[in-house]
């Protein structure tokens, strides 16, 4: 079968089957935003990788070899949240076009500088190879989380309440920006959606707090928030209802889909990259979490229900129900 047929999940699933020789010390393998592996000392780790590659994931159109470096380890950094982990060791690995120069990858490393002091991550290794095409980077990155503290996509039940953090669609409005030169906005609007899709601020210290908190399902908003929901979903084996009323917006990116002409919703719910947490908790543990994140600046919206039904629904605004595609990026579906 091609690829174009079998698009990217059903590929995972695909070669995925029967890699594990020896099972002792896994906790979790394929299925989640990190492995969850056990060395028996009271402390799981966390293991992850994500690949970068020009042209598909950043264009130098419109990205400095600085932000690449920062969000290369951004993305990485959202998947140990997403677990409710504490980022610690990363490799980086790099496939360079024999064209490039040295001081694109001495910038890039800044940005992955400025990454790793903000998360307190640290770089110990990695590989450099020449590329014959564009340029490759892959991160490998460990996370840790108290033995049995991690949250799985596979914990949402019936009647917990859905959540977000922060505001999503700003990435995606970047993004548009950039590609459609002839839309004029105010600089401090359109500057605000440009580095949210360019220096992505992924939730670590919200992922470890909502952990502590104990939500029982959570996932990070990188291939669009109705993808995300199809995943917690389909792991936990139940559906939910999404409420169009209930999602929460920047004022800057309703201007940008303004003038743009676009439908705001579709920004929302498939643009991706938002680096916002998606979780599910029990309908009394929302006064705790927004005492406890109140603190620390950080916000969270109620956006729907789970539901027993295995159906992914969403509430328009007028009231109808209606499905919710999966939506979000394949990377050979398209």
């Amino acid at each position: 079968m091609k690829l174009s047929e079998l698009g990217e999940f059903r590929l995972i699933k695909l070669l995925t089957k029967d890699l594990v020789c020896d099972p002792r010390g896994i906790i979790r393998g394929v299925g989640d935003d990190t492995a969850v592996l056990t060395t028996g000392a009271g402390v799981w780790l966390l293991f992850t990788t994500d690949m970068m590659v020009e042209g598909i994931h950043f264009s130098l159109d419109y990205s400095t070899w600085q932000q690449v470096g920062w969000k290369a380890l951004a993305v990485n950094l959202s998947d140990i949240a997403a677990m409710g982990g504490r980022p610690t060791h990363a490799l980086v690995s790099l496939g360079i076009p024999q064209e490039l120069e040295s001081d694109a990858l001495v910038d890039l490393y800044a940005g992955l500088r400025e990454a790793v002091k903000k998360y307190r991550v640290n770089i110990v290794g990695g590989d450099t190879v020449s590329s014959p095409g564009q340029l490759v980077i892959n991160v490998v990155l460990l996370g840790e989380v108290e033995a049995g503290k991690v949250v799985y996509r596979s914990g949402a039940r019936p009647g917990d309440r859905v959540y977000v953090t922060g505001t999503l669609g700003a990435p995606a409005a970047g993004l548009y920006l950039f590609q459609s030169s002839g839309l004029s906005c105010a600089p401090e609007i359109a500057d605000y959606c440009r580095r949210a899709h360019t220096i992505p601020q992924p939730r670590v210290e919200a992922g470890s707090i909502l952990a502590r908190c104990g939500v029982s399902a959570m996932d990070d908003i990188s291939d669009g928030l109705a993808s995300e929901m199809h995943e917690i979903c389909d792991a936990s084996g139940v559906g939910c209802i999404i409420r169009e009323q209930s999602l929460p917006v920047d004022r800057r990116v309703k201007v940008v889909a303004g003038k743009a002409g676009v439908d705001l919703l579709e920004w929302v719910l498939f643009g991706g990259e938002d680096l916002e947490l998606v979780f599910t908790a029990g309908p009394d543990a929302e006064k705790k979490m927004e005492k406890v994140l109140a603190g620390k600046n950080i916000r969270i919206r109620n956006i729907g229900e789970i539901i027993a039904s295995r159906k992914v629904m969403l509430e328009r605004s007028n009231g109808e129900v209606v499905a919710l595609p999966r939506g979000g990026y394949d990377h050979f579906l398209g």
